[in-house]
């Protein structure tokens, strides 16, 4: 796997890359990096060619950009995706970049299949909650990682709290029926309910949950992922 960048007219992508021949991509969650899929992607056998990104404003993505909303995410990767030349992918998307991979499936529809981990993107955002909760927010990203930017952390979560941006019912219909839900039991940022709603409401998508994870199960439990994405991308044929 190599460090590539990009350059777009919203800045400079920095990702990770493997050759292969279908393209997936993964895409981190709030205050992470493509660091967070370091331990998932070498359990990808070597025809899936592997890209995944640090979104913007964060990693060693552009962070002098004033607009960080979903729109602006998917617009970001469309930039990618489109200088690589591809076409149509698969998602793989936890938490905050679940959101994006559905955000970019209906503005876009390139996706051919997503996997939502723990994924956001119907539930209350943390931009909603009280400034308390906001705060505390920022100083676990900040603990987690010392490298994110405390004011774009903020920034992303006042501009995605509006509601615009949500995944409404009738657009959950229209995502691709070829959706993996993966979720970790656990879970204590995005609660188990919201994995309940999202498989009712995309038609034909599977839901599979691990008992013992939290929030980021492709951190903590990677052969269990893995097993559960590379069985639904076997059965798909692809």
């Amino acid at each position: 796997m190599e460090r590539l960048y990009v350059h777009t007219p919203l800045g400079d992508i920095s990702y990770l890359h493997r050759d292969g021949i279908f393209p997936v991509i993964f895409l981190h969650g709030l205050g992470g990096s493509s660091n967070n899929w370091l331990k998932l992607a070498p359990l990808f056998p070597e025809k899936y060619r592997l890209i995944i990104p640090d979104l913007l404003g964060h990693g060693k993505s552009t962070r002098h950009a004033d607009y960080f909303t979903i729109s602006d995410q998917v617009e970001f990767l469309g930039h990618l995706l489109g200088s690589l030349k591809i076409d149509e992918s698969g998602f793989v998307g936890n938490s905050y970049g679940g959101w994006v991979s559905m955000r970019y499936a209906l503005s876009r529809g390139k996706s051919r299949f997503l996997v939502l981990i723990d994924s956001a993107g119907i539930n209350k955002t943390l931009g909603e909650e009280p400034p308390e909760v906001r705060d505390q927010f920022v100083r676990k990203v900040m603990d987690m990682n010392p490298a994110n930017d405390p004011d774009i952390i903020g920034k992303m979560l006042a501009q995605n709290a509006t509601g615009t941006e949500r995944i409404n019912p009738q657009e959950l219909t229209e995502l691709p029926e070829d959706t993996l839900i993966i979720w970790g039991e656990g879970d204590r940022i995005i609660d188990r309910r919201y994995s309940e709603e999202l498989h009712k409401g995309i038609p034909g998508s599977r839901l599979r949950t691990i008992p013992d994870a939290g929030h980021t199960p492709h951190s903590t439990h990677p052969a269990v992922v893995s097993g559960f994405i590379l069985d639904f991308l076997e059965n798909l044929g692809i």
